[in-house]
Formats: structure tokens, C-alpha cells, sequence
């Protein structure tokens, strides 16, 4: 990324909550860049690490998932959609990106995963999955604590009774926020009131590192020790919340 790139960027940042929430921003991502950070961040080396990282929550918190039917709810290229397809489930992702959903296609192939251009607010299936998953999109297509219960809302009439529901979510108030500011206490709070019985929250990618590694594609030899260093604070000091991202599951509280 060079110096301009980086700047653009910064001045989208200070934007964030009118642009992240808008088709057109990621449209353009899915242009402008390549690989994972179309979806992600400029560095792919951390992006690297961050997949492994959420995939090993998902493998944690999902361990069944053949014969299982799967909504990837703001899929992006579809890249948890194909390990989860992969993995045995028949899996839907949507996104309201029309050209990460033509990258999703292009690198999936075959009828598994299968994906539609759609945004979460007009999510209209009854009791059709057994678990719905969703990587950083909740919390960007919500602007207040009233869309993020109407999107909930969506998800939990889309689920069967029972169903499950894995968040993996940028929620912070203040700085770091990135469209929805709302502490990890209130969207849970939120989720209860969407019907969501909480079963566990947890902790993902120590923001400082994020901070630091992402913006930039730095080598390997530099992303790699940063990015354990970090993980390792995050987890010695679980009390200051220092993840970027936090993993919300919970179950379908209807019958």
C-alpha cells in the first residue's frame, strides 16, 4: 500500500459510520484490492492469521456441522462459507456487496456453498438453518442499538428453534468502533432482547497489534511475532478487553 492508498484509507476512517455501512464502500474494496483483504485488512499476512484465529473459534464453538444447514450472514467472498461447506454443511452466505458475492462464486464453484446479494435488513426465511454465522458484518451494517435488534431479529426468525448463532464482531464503544458504538455488554443485552440465549463470549485479535500490523502489507518475519505478542497480552489480562473483535454465540430462544 502506498502512501496515498494509506491516506484514503485514514480519511475513510474518520467516515466510517456513513461509508462502512454502504454496498459501494465494499463494492470498492472488491476492485481496489485483492485476496482477503477485500474483506479484510491490507495486510494479508495478518489476515492469514486472523483466519486461522476465527476458524479455530468456529471449529470450537461449531464442532458438528455435517448435515448441517448454515447461513453465512454477510458472507463477503464467501471465505467461512467455503470451510464450513467444506467441513460437511450445506451453506448460504449473502452480502449486500454485489461484486464480493461475484469473488465468492468465482472461488467457490459448484452449488456449496450457494450465495445471494442481499442485505441483512431484508433477510426474509422462517426456521429454515440450523446455525447462522456472521465475521465482522453485524456490526457494521447496524447503526444503533435499534437496527442491530431489528438484524438480530432477522437472523433468529431465519433459524430453527434451537438454532445457533456465532457473532464474530468488532463491538467497542468510543475509537475503536467501526458504524455500530455499543459496549460488548449492551449487544448482548441486545441479543438477549432479540430472543438470543447468550452462552459464552470471548475475546479475538488484541487491537493494539491490529492497530499497528494491519494498514500496511508488512512481511511475515515483522506481522507473525507482533501478532503473537499480542495474542499472548490478550490473554494474560483477559479483564481489559483488549480484542478487537469479540465471539458472541448463543442460541435460538423460540419454539
Amino acid at each position: 500500500m502506498n502512501v496515498k492508498s494509506l491516506a484514503a484509507m485514514l480519511r475513510n476512517r474518520r467516515n466510517r459510520k456513513q461509508l462502512y455501512s454502504t454496498a459501494d464502500y465494499w463494492d470498492s474494496k472488491a476492485v481496489e484490492l485483492a485476496g482477503d483483504a477485500v474483506s479484510m485488512w491490507p495486510n494479508n499476512n495478518l489476515n492469514r492469521l486472523y483466519h486461522r484465529e476465527q476458524l479455530a473459534v468456529i471449529d470450537r464453538l461449531l464442532p458438528e456441522v455435517t448435515g448441517k444447514c448454515i447461513l453465512d450472514a454477510g458472507c463477503g467472498t464467501g471465505r467461512i462459507a467455503r470451510y464450513l461447506a467444506g467441513r460437511g454443511a450445506t451453506v448460504h452466505g449473502f452480502d449486500f456487496s454485489a461484486r464480493a458475492i461475484d469473488i465468492a462464486r468465482g472461488l467457490s464453484g459448484g452449488e456449496n456453498p450457494s450465495y445471494s446479494v442481499e442485505s441483512i435488513f431484508e433477510l426474509a426465511e422462517h426456521d429454515r438453518y440450523d446455525a447462522v454465522v456472521s465475521w465482522g458484518s453485524v456490526a457494521v451494517a447496524c447503526k444503533d442499538a435499534e437496527e442491530l435488534l431489528r438484524a438480530l431479529e432477522k437472523l433468529v426468525q431465519a433459524l430453527k428453534p434451537g438454532g445457533e448463532i456465532l457473532l464474530l464482531e468488532p463491538i467497542h464503544t468510543g475509537f475503536l468502533h467501526r458504524v455500530l458504538d455499543l459496549s460488548v455488554s449492551a449487544f448482548a443485552g441486545v441479543m438477549r432482547e432479540a430472543g438470543i440465549t447468550v452462552k459464552g463470549m470471548y475475546p479475538l485479535h488484541f487491537w493494539p497489534a491490529r492497530l499497528a500490523l494491519s494498514y500496511v502489507s508488512l512481511p511475515g518475519f515483522v506481522t507473525s511475532p507482533g501478532y503473537h505478542i499480542g495474542q499472548s497480552m490478550m490473554r494474560a489480562v483477559p479483564f481489559l478487553r483488549l480484542g478487537d473483535y469479540t465471539a458472541m454465540h448463543g442460541l435460538a430462544a423460540k419454539e
